[in-house]
């Protein structure tokens, strides 16, 4: 029995080889249209590694930023300011129209 399968395969042995190394190739360009080759992979590993770390520190800076309810206080707070310093103005604007009204008083009233 063994020897008659021996004789089979030698008889036949150039066709099974045959078969068997197309069975292989299928088999590999199956596996490759299936799986990543290991140079891609490590590409996209880097890749998300890198998108990773951008992540990491977009999200710090993040942390530091104003909320949107900060920032409305501080713009309510900006014009506050501006209003004060509107008052102001026209307060230093009055004094300046007096100040130059004591002057040309006094100047008016030296000449006389």
């Amino acid at each position: 029995m063994i020897e008659s399968l021996f004789e089979y395969f030698g008889k036949y042995w150039g066709f099974i080889g045959s078969v068997i190394s197309v069975l292989c190739a299928l088999l590999m360009a199956w596996f490759s249209t299936c799986f990543t080759p290991r140079i891609e992979h490590e590409k996209v590993v880097q890749m998300v590694a890198g998108i990773d770390k951008r992540l990491s520190e977009t999200e710090m800076q993040l942390e530091y930023m104003p909320t949107r309810d900060e920032l409305h206080a501080l713009d309510k707070t900006l014009t506050g300011l501006g209003e004060r310093f509107g008052a102001m103005e026209q307060g230093i604007r009055r004094l300046e129209t007096k100040t130059d009204m004591l002057l040309e008083n006094e100047l008016k009233g030296g000449h006389q």
